[in-house]
């Protein structure tokens, strides 16, 4: 295991799991309540004086996410032990399965990810129109939005092997101003028609 990553606690409680924080910090979700999780995935990140450590789900819980702590809210303050999220279990294969079309949805979309952590822009300035929007058609070179780095803005720019030359936006994953981590997905991509 690498030392920027925190496989969480679990505490079992009849047909659910919770998942408790590793230490005092700031809780970074990657998750939202409802949503399906399971083992090895990472649900967040814990930003202990300015060093973010990825939180992943430990081996054996997979489920729907049926509580998180803070709400909505991208940021949550918490102490050692606290409940981050309550999982209702299922069995590992169901729920990876699940995951995985989750992951996936639309049926058939790839994922662009954000090459590294930061705060995400979805536009130049507050009082410009965003970059990109659900149903838009991206292309290789294009800019999809900024992500803040160190009071450092950067483009994210539409680019990877794995992905084609020119795709649709299905879903914008993280809102104006979400944190997000190295790898996490900031838009769903169905390939383009024709």
């Amino acid at each position: 295991m690498s030392d920027d990553r925190d496989v969480l606690r679990v505490r079992a409680e009849g047909g659910a799991s919770t998942l408790l924080a590793p230490s005092v910090g700031i809780f970074l979700p990657a998750v939202t309540e409802g949503a399906l999780v399971a083992e090895r995935q990472s649900i967040g990140a814990i930003d202990v004086l300015g060093v973010q450590r990825a939180l992943i789900v430990p081996v054996g819980v997979s489920g729907r996410v049926t509580r998180r702590i803070g709400g909505e809210r991208t940021r949550v303050p918490v102490q050692y032990g606290d409940v981050l999220i309550t999982v209702a279990t299922m069995t590992a294969t169901r729920a990876t399965t699940s995951a995985s079309a989750q992951a996936r949805e639309p049926a058939g979309s790839l994922s662009f990810a954000a090459p590294m952590s930061g705060r995400f822009y979805s536009r130049p300035s507050p009082n410009e129109p965003v970059f990109v929007s659900v149903g838009d058609t991206v292309s290789h070179g294009q800019t999809v939005g900024l992500l803040e780095v160190m009071k450092t803005f950067n483009r994210l720019v539409y680019q990877g092997e794995d992905l084609p030359g020119t795709a649709t936006v299905a879903h914008i994953v993280p809102s104006d101003g979400d944190d997000v981590l190295r790898g996490d997905p900031i838009l769903l991509l169905e390939p383009s028609k024709g």
